[in-house]
């Protein structure tokens, strides 16, 4: 892993004109890795540092410093760069059919991820599994770089870890990771107004949606999977946004005796977001790959096109009979 951080630091030094991405959707470890990769490299003075998601981020994170930096696809002035360089994404598509062909252009791709089900597309690719999120990856590659670590990079980073982690509170905690945010925390990380932002700062649709959204908790005959909904009935009610629902999955989760958490997001009719979370032994990276999706043992995802009623079927089904098969094989 060593020689291919060397092999991205040193494509980041030899090239001027920079296109940064991350995916559809974008969490807090996109978002804070994309700022905390941007800001750096502009303080190094490029020519062009391009800060672009695929889809507007979400009011949570808009206090992240550099967050007006980023802008949509359409507002691109260039269409071919030195180097793209794209975050926290299994495959190339998963950053929208627009970017994808910008990409393409690139002299140079750099895949930075820390998803095992990544497929390795770039030119250099930096996959680490075993890093609990994208935003840690790039902390590493920054200290090959030996360039300084701003107090405006090391909250963005510090972002990233802690929601791909659950502040710490997820499996894919490692004892590297609390070295990461030490790291982070000495070089400036407000870790005090980021925080309030992402723990205390909950509008009141929000929590009207979750209660609106435990409403439809349902569980398993076994007990052994929980679930729960937001539809597009209930965001139309309240005048909610998709993105108010952050946090939902741990609920189904949290139930006593659940192995996997599911939470179904109806982005659009017919377009329906899944999100898995297991506790001890499902792996759900398996399961959301069933339906074209992917991410970690633990937490994972897809999107699946059809009615809510029937997707939420299919994939109820689907999980028992994975959990059935992982129960035989223990």
């Amino acid at each position: 892993m060593k020689s291919h951080h060397k092999e991205a630091a040193n494509t980041f030094w030899k090239n001027n004109e920079f296109l940064i991405t991350s995916h559809l959707h974008p969490d807090g470890d996109a978002v804070g890795s994309l700022l905390g990769l941007g800001l750096a490299l502009k303080s190094l003075g490029k020519r062009v540092v391009e800060l672009i998601s695929p889809h507007p981020i979400s009011e949570h994170y808009q206090f992240l410093p550099g967050s007006e930096f980023i802008q949509l696809p359409g507002n691109l002035t260039k269409q071919r760069f030195d180097v793209g360089i794209v975050l926290d994404c299994t495959e190339l598509n998963r950053a929208g059919k627009e970017l994808e062909k910008i990409l393409r252009n690139c002299e140079n791709v750099v895949n930075i991820d820390h998803h095992i089900s990544n497929k390795n597309f770039g030119n250099v690719n930096i996959v680490d599994p075993g890093a609990a999120a994208t935003g840690e990856v790039i902390v590493d590659i920054l200290k090959e770089m030996e360039i300084q670590i701003t107090p405006d990079v090391a909250t963005n980073l510090y972002v990233a870890l802690i929601t791909d982690t659950g502040s710490f509170q997820y499996q894919n905690t490692t004892p590297k990771s609390y070295r990461t945010a030490a790291f982070l925390l000495e070089h400036g990380a407000a870790q005090g107004q980021i925080q309030q932002f992402l723990n205390e700062h909950r509008s009141l649709t929000s929590l009207r949606l979750l209660e609106k959204s435990l409403g439809t908790l349902s569980i398993s005959e076994n007990g052994l999977t929980a679930w729960m909904t937001v539809s597009q009935k209930f965001l139309h009610e309240l005048g909610g946004k998709i993105e108010d629902c952050e946090g939902f999955i741990n609920y189904p989760k949290s139930l006593v005796g659940v192995e996997v958490g599911i939470l179904f997001k109806e982005l659009n009719n017919n377009e329906i977001k899944v999100g898995f979370r297991s506790k001890n032994f499902l792996d759900v990276n398996q399961l959301a790959a069933c339906f074209g999706g992917g991410g970690h043992e633990r937490a994972a995802g897809c999107t699946i096109w059809g009615p809510l009623k029937e997707v939420e079927r299919k994939v109820i089904q689907t999980t028992e009979k994975f959990l059935t098969q992982s129960r035989k094989g223990k």
